[in-house]
């Protein structure tokens, strides 16, 4: 176990009731934890703690009279002994020295507690995927505690090399991310910003895997490699899907296997394309946020320019235990951000509908819509809905139209665009270059 650093616990503290300016105390409040604290000196940090919050000056008096408050004994509340932690402390121009000593110590602790609860479940048999999952939300859990060192940075830093940027822009006729499926809606939204996270949602039947797997064939040819986590549908039924959409196969042909003589070549052309295209596929059912990470993380090393998109977003599993759905999915969808932070590239995420659309009589998607809405949001870039009127009534105009409606686009702004769905080639057309 790794000792208690008694001596520059007093030290930390002491400069906190010597700070006048109070960035020590910033400095420790931001950094440290009550549990990275001695049993002994840990009441005098967590009172710190409430005094900071309240915007109390700390000082003797008002820490002696907090730590009375909660019932601290005598010989680490009282005057005298808050005297002497400020009174010996070697020098308050190393206190930042000593808040890092403090930290690394109490996360190497944590780490050492971490890795014990893992070898309890490995003895105790657990499952498994439970026991990686566990592993991997500790190792995530102990991530967030290791505070990046990069400091602020100078807008003419941030902005160098912008009019490159810009040029190339240019160049690419307006679409600055990964392509989608469809020339409008890539004038809309300039395709899938590296960073963001999208979500594409709709109610059953409109097409989403659909448009995941045309958006997957659209990246692939602009030279971006796709990883798809299907959470729901078997890899090798999404190969056949791709191979309808590239081949002009009738979906059902591949289905039965009744392929006719002038199918097997357009068949073999498909998978003679297929095959050199940079799509993976992930199949795992119920795989967790942790692992897509992992997983994501890995294939970057190899493909600098990477897409990554996921079917479906309530089929994940967090790895950890909440008290409501709500706060589950809020760490799901928080977590896919930061995938798409961390790995510079778009992740697009396919989520369900609730059935309060059926209930209305204008069925298009609203926000209010999307299942545990609150947290998918706020944390999504850009949210494209699936709306298909053909679907609900049969006596439409738009015949094997779908209306993609960007409800939200945090640098785009919002928008429409239409294209035509042909369901049994798995295919999505702009409507001015269909093809039969």
């Amino acid at each position: 176990m790794i000792d208690f650093n008694m001596e520059a616990e007093q030290a930390v503290l002491g400069s906190i009731l010597l700070d006048r300016s109070q960035e020590t105390t910033a400095k420790a409040v931001e950094c440290l934890e009550p549990e990275y604290f001695s049993e002994m000196h840990r009441p005098v940090f967590e009172a710190i703690l409430d005094l900071y919050g309240e915007g109390t000056s700390i000082d003797i008096l008002t820490l002696s009279n907090r730590l009375n408050d909660r019932g601290a004994p005598e010989d680490i509340g009282g005057i005298d002994y808050l005297g002497d932690l400020a009174e010996h402390v070697p020098s308050t121009a190393n206190a930042i020295h000593y808040i890092k000593m403090i930290e690394a110590a109490g996360i190497r602790r944590k780490a050492l507690e971490a890795l014990e609860e893992q070898r309890r479940l490995i003895e105790e048999e657990v499952d498994p995927q439970k026991v990686v999952a566990s592993f991997q939300a500790a190792a995530e859990g102990l991530g967030e505690k290791v505070r990046s060192e990069r400091k602020l940075t100078r807008i003419h830093e941030v902005m160098r090399n912008h009019e490159d940027e810009i040029e190339a822009r240019s160049q690419t006729k307006g679409i600055t991310g990964v392509p989608t499926c469809g020339a409008d809606l890539n004038k809309l939204t300039g395709g899938r910003q590296k960073g963001d996270l999208i979500i594409v949602a709709a109610r059953p039947s409109m097409g989403k895997t659909a448009f995941m797997l045309n958006g997957s064939v659209a990246a692939a040819n602009a030279g971006y490699a796709t990883a798809i986590f299907s959470l729901e549908m078997p890899g090798k039924k999404l190969g056949e899907r791709i191979i309808a959409n590239i081949g002009n196969l009738d979906g059902s042909l591949l289905r039965t296997g009744n392929l006719g003589e002038d199918d097997w070549p357009k068949y073999t052309t498909a998978r003679s394309i297929l095959d050199k295209m940079p799509i993976y596929i992930d199949d795992t059912p119920g795989i967790t946020i942790q692992e897509i990470a992992a997983k994501v993380k890995q294939l970057k090393k190899v493909h600098s320019e990477l897409h990554v998109q996921i079917d479906y977003l309530q089929l994940i599993n967090s790895g950890k235990k909440f008290q409501s759905r709500e706060q589950e999915v809020a760490y799901i969808s928080r977590t896919l951000k930061q995938i798409a932070r961390d790995n510079d590239c778009p992740v697009e995420v396919l989520s369900q509908l609730s059935r309060g659309v059926e209930q209305r009589q204008d069925k298009h998607p609203m926000m209010s819509d999307l299942r545990e809405s609150g947290s998918i949001e706020q944390d999504a870039d850009e949210i494209d809905f699936l709306y298909r009127d053909d679907y609900y009534n049969a006596e439409s105009e738009k015949k094997n139209i779908v209306e993609i409606i960007v409800a939200k686009g945090r640098n785009t702004g919002t928008g429409l665009a239409e294209m035509i769905y042909l369901k049994n080639y798995s295919r999505f057309c702009d409507i001015h270059r269909i093809q039969y």
